[in-house]
């Protein structure tokens, strides 16, 4: 993995700590929300990467996502993350592009009574 793209996914980490903070997980735990979260946005190729950015084994990072899977009824991760995403039970990353700001990267999920509301 190279330098930039560990940072990248640090940071996605740090912002889906964040984001959990902010919205408590219902279904999922918190460390299966950044699993999920890191896998959607980071392109990681095994559990080792993540459990690296994580600072976890790989055997965790494993159990966590066998539960995550578990609770979303995926066979896959590719369908946890899909199933995740859909559900909003993870924070929905844009990628960055030169021009953008700070602001307009992350877009979160509508709270519910705000959506009720609109």
């Amino acid at each position: 993995m190279t330098h930039f793209r560990t940072l990248e996914a640090k940071s996605v980490l740090a912002q889906a700590e964040m984001w959990t903070d902010a919205h408590p997980p219902t279904l999922l735990t918190p460390a299966e929300v950044w699993n999920i979260a890191l896998l959607s946005t980071c392109n990681l190729e095994s559990y080792k990467e993540l459990a690296g950015i994580r600072g976890i084994s790989d055997r965790t990072i494993a159990a966590q996502m066998r539960s995550a899977r578990l609770k979303l009824e995926a066979k896959t991760n590719l369908f946890a993350v899909a199933e995740a995403l859909r559900r909003q039970l993870i924070p929905s990353f844009a990628r960055w592009e030169p021009g953008l700001s700070q602001a307009e990267i992350i877009s979160f999920p509508r709270d519910r009574a705000q959506a009720q509301k609109a």
